[in-house]
C-alpha cells in the first residue's frame, strides 16, 4: 500500500467510531503518535491526500485534518482488500 494511503488508514482508524467521522478534526499529534514518520513526511502525505480530495485541512490554532466521504470509502475499500488478501 502506498505510504499516503497508509496515513489515510490511520486517520480512518481514529475517526471510524465517531457518529460523524467526516466532522472529527484530527490534530497532528494524533497522526504523529500512530505513524512512525517525521512530521515533514506526514505533511507531504497529507498534501497528496488533499490533492486526491480524501482529506481536508484547515488551519486553526493548530492544523485540523478531516477525512472526506471519498476518504472514508477509499479506506473501507482498502480494509476489505487487506482482509481478502489474508
Amino acid at each position: 500500500m502506498q505510504d499516503h494511503l497508509q496515513l489515510l488508514q490511520a486517520i480512518y482508524e481514529i475517526v471510524k467510531n465517531d457518529p460523524q467521522p467526516e466532522h472529527y478534526g484530527c490534530r497532528p499529534r494524533e497522526l504523529i503518535l500512530r505513524q512512525l514518520q517525521e512530521w515533514s513526511v506526514i505533511h507531504q502525505h497529507l498534501q497528496l491526500l488533499r490533492e486526491e480530495e480524501l482529506v481536508s485541512m484547515e488551519q486553526q490554532d493548530t492544523l485540523i485534518i478531516r477525512i472526506t466521504a471519498a476518504g472514508i470509502d477509499k479506506a473501507k475499500q482498502a480494509n476489505k482488500r487487506v482482509r481478502t488478501d489474508n
